[in-house]
């Protein structure tokens, strides 16, 4: 049985585990230097065989530790070359550290695999897996924890469980109920400022994030955005530029005529505009081209198929059968001049638009009251927590704000951890991978390539503690008698 985990992460006492935990982490940045210069030498070695213990293998009793422990590490010989100008003196060549292969044997047991794998969040979290029948070795249920991997060995976790060791914790309904009320709050008092001072918002905005230094993360996700937007406005220009032509231009009234055709009015330069790049004069000209020509043709959007049935042809096709008739059809021929001349208007309002609408760190992104006033205010959620425990599904739906659909980290109540998915906090720093393993996350699984050794300058076992702690470690268990 392993040992019981009392105050594991314990503040106070500040040891570092084998553990991708928040307080660990702390533990980690605050640990400090030792200092054994009061301490004769057992205490040096007691205080080292402490902390070391602590993180590797700290659920082990020591009686358990010492029948794993092996005196004779694991390393590779230092040659050195004896060929006149090229040899290199011992004190300029790297040393071995041997010490910190103390621990290289608990580096071949499988839930010290898993976790240096990254697919368990601590060594016990592993175990846990391992023991419920999640973890397999050559396609082998294995549950036994302790067992020793070989050279060459391919184990796998249940993916569901990769994912719920190195994700975000799941909230619960009424933490979940919590956040998104006052989400919805803040939203709706962000559209009300928006809406009623646009233009001074986004540019009190840009100030802001000009101000920030470039280390910040707000900083870093404005730049995103911004590169983001100038990324889809020159794939917009790009598309524009390749369809510069008669039938494009002649499609795009007529997608103008679909979209107001309810509204039943005459259609003025106003509403040529938004398809037209902004520009008056292309949207003016656009509009003497409606009412001059267009109005007066007898052209049917409709098509006879082979069946006799009729078909209602797409702007695209009936552009091009307008265009198609000029041969024939005068006014389909005066159509086709206009158009025509507005090719080269059309080219350099592409390129006027492109320079205007561009978005930068100083300048911010472009002002647009469309998009503004296209924002629309978040019905309240009133429901109690006992409401949303008798159907989550109902109400789930009826959240639905930009960035995010369904409760605050449960679009799946049926999943262990935060939906959809996101990585577990401060897991950056302790994303290091073992020479001796080759993971594949996309499968969720590993090989097993051979025992940790070390090399001049160098050691495969991964540790938070440097040479001097595992020397005097080492020494305290590599003893007579035991």
């Amino acid at each position: 049985m392993p040992k019981k985990a009392t105050n594991l992460h314990s503040l106070a006492r500040g040891r570092i585990r084998a553990s991708y935990s928040k307080f660990n982490l702390f533990n980690l940045y605050k640990k400090s230097r030792f200092n054994f210069l009061y301490k004769n030498l057992y205490q040096q070695k007691w205080t080292a065989k402490q902390e070391t213990r602590a993180y590797h293998g700290e659920f082990m009793t020591e009686g358990r530790w010492m029948t794993t422990f092996e005196s004779k590490p694991e390393t590779v010989a230092n040659l050195v070359k004896t060929d006149v100008g090229s040899v290199k003196s011992h004190a300029q060549e790297k040393a071995t550290p041997y010490s910190i292969q103390t621990f290289a044997a608990l580096e071949r047991r499988l839930d010290f695999a898993l976790f240096r794998s990254m697919f368990a969040s601590s060594v016990r979290q592993a175990r846990q897996f391992i023991i419920h029948g999640n973890c397999f070795v050559n396609g082998l249920k294995i549950t036994s924890p302790g067992y020793p991997l070989k050279a060459g060995d391919v184990f796998h976790v249940k993916s569901e469980k990769v994912l719920q060791a190195l994700g975000s914790k799941k909230p619960s309904l009424e933490e979940s109920l919590k956040i998104d009320k006052t989400q919805i709050f803040l939203w709706n008092k962000q559209v009300k400022k928006l809406q009623a001072n646009p233009r001074e918002s986004l540019q009190a905005f840009t100030q802001e994030m000009k101000k920030l230094e470039d280390g910040d993360s707000r900083k870093e996700q404005y730049l995103i955005l911004i590169n983001k937007y100038n990324s889809e406005l020159e794939s917009r220009i790009v598309d524009e530029r390749k369809n510069c032509s008669e039938t494009n231009l002649l499609r795009k009234i007529y997608d103008c005529i679909d979209q107001n055709k309810k509204s039943k009015k005459d259609l003025t330069a106003k509403d040529f505009q938004p398809y037209y790049l902004n520009n008056e004069f292309l949207a003016s000209s656009i509009e003497k081209i409606y009412k001059d020509t267009i109005k007066q043709l007898d052209i049917t959007p409709f098509q006879e198929k082979a069946d006799g049935a009729e078909e209602k042809t797409t702007n695209a096709e009936l552009a091009s059968r307008i265009l198609e008739s000029s041969k024939d059809n005068e006014l389909a021929r005066a159509l086709r001049n206009d158009l025509t001349a507005l090719k080269s208007p059309y080219s350099k309002a592409i390129e006027v638009f492109f320079k205007t609408n561009k978005a930068s760190v100083q300048e911010g992104l472009p002002y647009d009251p469309e998009w503004i006033f296209q924002l629309k205010k978040h019905e309240p959620l009133e429901a109690t927590v006992e409401e949303v425990k008798e159907n989550e599904a109902k109400y789930s739906k009826m959240v639905n704000l930009p960035w995010q659909k369904g409760f605050y980290g449960r679009n799946d109540p049926k999943k262990p951890y935060f939906t959809p998915w996101k990585p577990k906090p401060f897991l950056a720093p302790f994303a290091i991978l073992p020479h001796h393993i080759e993971v594949s996350f996309k499968t969720c699984h590993a090989v097993y390539l051979r025992d940790p050794v070390a090399r001049p300058g160098h050691s495969e076992v991964i540790s938070p503690f440097g040479l001097d702690i595992h020397d005097r470690a080492y020494m305290y268990y590599n003893r007579e008698g035991l």
